[in-house]
């Protein structure tokens, strides 16, 4: 509720509009990629009068040819969604005998909120009201009340419709692109003999990662027993203070500390100082004398990490956070679905 009060709040509008590409987009959650769109039509590429198509990019770079897989699947499912979508109101309002651009509003009556309503928004957000009155707020309180009735309105309205005439995308399942990426002894979690395997390569500085840890969780608390995830370093160079944490968590390895630091780093990743990280690392029962004699040789704890990075970069990471879930290349912190859906046909197989 707080979240989005701020955000309506900032509008330059007192009413945030409920289109047709909105709900499409609450509904689907698809990003389409510019370059996706500008480059989707190209067959081939000559250069110096060789000409290179497709499967040429696939041989010498799966991950840029996984990547255009993907870009394209969604760019295709984001196309025929909303010309779905345009087909489903143009058959509700010709049954209705209303117009398609009121499909979504037809039958809303807002009701005026309450004064509890209205005062607990204003209690929620008052901070971010400039210290304005409960009675200088109220209109626009009352504006982002009735908005958000209008907004659950539309959204019910939408599934009632794709429960009467179900949407199925017939799009056709692309090759699953996998890649070898080796594991080399790097902190994990879950049977070694796990169906799944998910190999992390990630910031503790990076808020993505900071992000995507709870995905992350959800997953290897779903999928107890039957996944295997494998962390491996990769501090980006414009991260100050990655590098140091990383080491800080390669020394808790020996002494079993490894998972409870990772957390707490990960947790307090907007301050990561090298007189924090280490306050933070010793509160996890880690031994100072042990911490103190394996941080003073950073040489070695930087090749490790060095050797982490190398290896991501040899498979086509470039930014984190970066999957490879049985050697399928995610990349970003993505909703659980996208994870969920991989490991399911994983699984099935």
């Amino acid at each position: 509720m707080e979240n989005n009060f701020k955000s309506w709040m900032a509008s330059p509008i007192s009413k945030i509009f409920i289109g047709t590409n909105l709900v499409f987009a609450v509904l689907f959650l698809v990003s389409v990629p510019s370059f996706v769109k500008e480059y989707i039509t190209q067959d081939a590429v000559s250069i110096g009068g060789k000409k290179y198509d497709l499967s040429d990019v696939k041989d010498s770079s799966p991950i840029a040819y996984s990547k255009f897989q993907s870009e394209y699947k969604a760019l295709l499912k984001n196309t025929f969604g909303e010309f779905a979508q345009d087909k489903l109101f143009e058959l509700i309002a010709k049954e209705k005998n209303i117009k398609p651009s009121e499909v979504l509003n037809e039958g809303l009556v807002l009701r005026e909120p309450s004064e509890e309503e209205i005062l607990n928004v204003y209690m929620s957000n008052k901070a971010q009201l400039g210290g304005k009155s409960l009675a200088e707020t109220k209109d626009k309180i009352v504006g982002f009340l009735k908005n958000q009735q209008e907004q659950e309105h539309s959204r019910n309205k939408y599934r009632e419709i794709i429960t009467k005439y179900p949407v199925d995308f017939l799009i056709k399942e692309p090759e699953a692109i996998r890649v070898t990426v080796d594991e080399k002894n790097n902190p994990s979690m879950g049977p070694k003999d796990a169906k799944i395997t998910v190999i992390e390569f990630s910031d503790f500085e990076c808020p993505f990662c900071k992000r995507s840890q709870d995905v992350n969780r959800q997953l290897r608390e779903k999928y107890k027993g039957q996944i295997r995830w494998v962390f491996r370093d990769f501090p980006l160079p414009f991260h100050q203070d990655a590098m140091y944490a990383h080491m800080a968590a390669n020394c808790s390895i020996e002494e079993g500390k490894y998972w409870d630091v990772f957390n707490v780093l990960f947790d307090n990743s907007g301050n990561l100082s090298k007189s924090n990280v280490d306050a933070l690392v010793l509160k996890t029962g880690l031994s100072k004398d042990k911490y103190q004699t394996c941080m003073k040789d950073q040489s070695k704890l930087k090749t490790e990490i060095d050797a982490d990075i190398q290896d991501g970069q040899k498979v086509g990471v470039s930014g984190t956070p970066a999957f490879f879930i049985n050697g399928i290349f995610v990349s970003g912190a993505l909703p659980f679905e996208n994870f969920d859906e991989i490991i399911q046909k994983e699984l099935k197989q």
